[in-house]
């Protein structure tokens, strides 16, 4: 069994790119080999990234050190040295106070190695005890182990930066999109268990799911095992992004559902028209079906950033709630608690 402690060490068995050629944006489809490690829809993939080569190698030389040189840090037991310590162990780009008690827009402006560079160090082991402990990042798994046996499918969105007029990245999503050869480099990652986010055990009942971006992934999950159980429940799915015709993720998969009359699809594509349009509009013009589903005892699943897209459908739920529900700010509220309480309102936001 695989855990935060002990790491199942994988390898990426696929990479596509879902973007298609002039979009804004650079996501991936990842397929892992999981041997043996169970995990449920609606789970996460923590992921034990390397920091990238290039940023190690010019931090090494801001410390005026070499590779082998052998450092401890007080939260490792055993010393290693310099060069594995800044891939494997630190986290080396975001700058926090422990380096620099400087006023919050130096902190915001700059990054370690800006630090570094503008305050040479004069004790290594000093300036080494500043790192913090590179933290595992999550990834939404988006398959279904009874579609994919001994896989894990992840949706990643390469993340990036200017700062010091340098393109910078994101660690985790830079190292498995780019950094990672496929079928060699060791990926350590463990499931991270979401009980509050995965299938009703009533095949029968009724999914809206609204998730704009990489947050589709644990969808893609959720109508796999669905289709795998032969489930008899009614799927309403709310997906949205810049354009349709190059950040439409999974298009063959959502279409042929869609042909076979087992899932209900509304798009918001926010940059195909004058006006911006997102996932919370699209569910207010449906306002009237969404609330007589969830009358009808359907679950609403919610997935993707927490600012500002949930608060917002939140607040389109309350005002569906009111207006075509007939109930009072007050009852609405109420409403969305009990929908929590029950376990009908489940959200995964990040």
């Amino acid at each position: 069994m695989s855990s935060r402690l002990h790491p199942y060490t994988a390898v990426i068995k696929e990479r596509e790119l879902l973007t298609k050629p002039g979009s804004t944006k650079e996501v991936y489809h990842l397929v892992l080999d999981l041997k043996d490690i169970p995990f449920k829809v609606g789970d996460s993939l923590g992921i034990y990234a390397d920091n990238d080569p290039v940023l190690v190698k010019r931090m090494i030389q801001a410390l005026k050190a070499t590779p082998e040189t052998v450092i401890s840090h007080p939260r490792f037991p055993e010393p290693m040295t310099l060069h594995h310590f800044l891939t494997k162990k630190a986290q080396i780009s975001r700058l926090t106070n422990t380096f620099a008690k400087k006023d919050p827009s130096y902190l915001a402006t700059h990054d370690i190695i800006d630090f570094l560079l503008d305050y040479p160090p004069t004790n290594l082991q000093e300036t080494i005890s500043l790192f913090s402990p590179l933290l595992p990042r999550f990834y939404s798994i988006a398959s279904s182990p009874l579609a994919h046996p001994n896989e894990a499918h992840l949706t990643v969105s390469v993340s990036t930066y200017t700062q010091q007029n340098e393109l910078r990245f994101g660690v985790a999503s830079h190292f498995l999109c780019h950094l990672a050869t496929i079928g060699k480099t060791s990926i350590p990652c463990y499931v991270q268990p979401a009980p509050h986010f995965t299938l009703p055990a009533d095949h029968t009942a009724a999914l809206i799911m609204v998730g704009p971006g990489t947050g589709i992934a644990p969808f893609r999950g959720f109508l796999q095992e669905r289709l795998a159980k032969e489930a008899d429940g009614k799927h309403w799915l709310f997906f949205g992004e810049r354009h349709r015709a190059t950040d439409f993720f999974y298009e063959p998969f959502w279409s042929e559902l869609v042909l076979q009359d087992k899932l209900i699809l509304d798009l918001a594509f926010s940059r195909d028209q004058a006006h911006k349009v997102y996932v919370q509009h699209k569910l207010y013009e449906k306002g009237p079906q969404i609330w007589e589903w969830l009358s009808q005892g359907a679950l609403f699943y919610l997935c993707g950033e927490a600012d500002p897209m949930a608060k917002e459908v939140e607040g389109v739920l309350l005002q569906i709630f009111q207006e075509f529900g007939n109930k009072s700010e007050l009852e609405a509220r109420a409403f969305l608690k009990a929908l929590r309480k029950e376990k009908r309102y489940l959200a995964d936001i990040y």
